[in-house]
């Protein structure tokens, strides 16, 4: 900005002997106009005549605006006072008018530099819009498969054949690699499972879907006498581990899957290298259930077994994923289950319940591993 037309004159052959392929250069006269350039076009660099408007104030306010541009002040005289005003008042760099022509060299590399210096704003700007634009396409798309997730997974709580199951699933971003699912195979009998993903994130969520998949197709493949794996926890865990396999994801998960046989009140079930084993309370007793076996997706041959287990009329199985440990505050894996299993002594309205009873109340909204707990219940007739 200039009211002056020599200097304007001079400002431009100057700027015109730059190194720089792209130099557009406006001339304003007044603050009106250079208000019309700040508003409708993208300005690299402001040079603003402090020898012919006079006004610092104006030019600390377009220095504000185009910040962190870069502003090169002219001055009418290279005094200490001109040059500590011109830069208080936002200037990257200051000059003398008489300057120009006694080291014209000096201004040329000197818009030079704050060119190079306003391009790679500009370039940073360009990234950061493009990353922006990039993180809301992710997290729609993260919304997205959450919602997919959300409509995979059972009624928060339901009855199957007498049996309740209600659950929290809780995970520590906005999908989760643990999964939980119950449903009848005939009136006899009722499965359900727990699933605990390696990792975190979409990639462990995408095993979850892949869980739901496999395990409903199991329950088709029983109803049309094409394979009778689903009647059995350890055929249903070493079908899914031969899938998890045949993915080749990377990645692997723990399961527990229990079958519970109606008529003669007894749960058979597998473990497929889960931890914590799930708490049982009946008759007054709360105990660990017994069990061992390998994770799935990582060795071509696991081990895993049968395991049986007599319930009473009454009973309550509590299952857990790992991350409950990680919520429960003691100093060793012995004392937080010995914690874990003194809790399940008491009567919890519901999962949801029982986990904030273990979370302070500043880490309720935060976990640092998903948690996800399945109570089984049947009330005595």
């Amino acid at each position: 900005m200039s009211a002056n037309a020599a200097t304007t004159g001079r400002i431009f052959e100057l700027c015109e002997s730059c190194d720089h392929q792209r130099l557009t250069l406006v001339h304003c006269v007044d603050v009106d106009e250079v208000e019309q350039q700040l508003e409708h076009f993208p300005i690299s660099l402001l040079i603003f005549d402090l020898a012919s408007v006079g006004s610092s104030i104006t030019m600390d306010a377009f220095a504000q605006r185009l910040s962190p541009k870069p502003v090169v002040a002219l001055i009418a005289e290279g005094t200490a006072e001109h040059l500590v005003a011109a830069l208080r008042n936002g200037a990257d760099d200051v000059y003398v008018v008489g300057e120009l022509d006694l080291h014209p060299d000096l201004f040329i590399r000197s818009i030079e530099r704050q060119l190079k210096r306003a391009r790679y704003i500009e370039e940073v700007n360009g990234l950061r819009d493009s990353l922006e634009r990039s993180l809301d396409e992710l997290r729609d798309d993260q919304h997205a498969a959450q919602q997919v997730q959300l409509n995979l997974l059972p009624p928060a709580s339901q009855r199957i054949n007498g049996l309740s199951f209600d659950y929290v699933l809780k995970p520590s971003l906005l999908l989760s690699g643990d999964f939980v699912d119950a449903f009848p195979i005939s009136d006899d009998l009722t499965l359900f499972y727990l699933a605990d993903v390696s990792g975190h994130g979409a990639s462990s969520a995408l095993v979850t879907v892949l869980l739901k998949n496999m395990t409903h197709r199991l329950l088709r493949n029983y109803r049309r006498h094409s394979s009778f794996d689903i009647l059995s926890p350890v055929s249903t865990l070493e079908r899914i581990n031969r899938e998890m396999l045949l993915t080749s994801l990377g990645k692997h998960l723990t399961m527990f899957v229990g079958l519970y046989h109606h008529h003669e009140q007894r749960l058979e079930y597998a473990v497929g290298g889960h931890h914590p084993l799930p708490v049982l309370r009946q008759k007054g007793e709360v105990r660990y259930l017994e069990g061992k076996g390998m994770p799935l997706g990582l060795f071509e041959q696991p081990v895993f077994e049968a395991f049986s287990c007599e319930l009473s009329d009454a009973f309550e199985i509590s299952v857990f994923s790992d991350g409950i440990l990680e919520v429960i505050e003691a100093d060793s894996l012995a004392e937080k289950e010995a914690l874990l299993l003194g809790l399940c002594e008491q009567e919890w309205d519901s999962p949801e319940q029982f986990l904030q009873s273990m979370m302070p109340d500043d880490d309720r909204d935060e976990s640092p591993d998903d948690v996800a707990i399945l109570r089984v219940r049947r009330d005595a007739l």
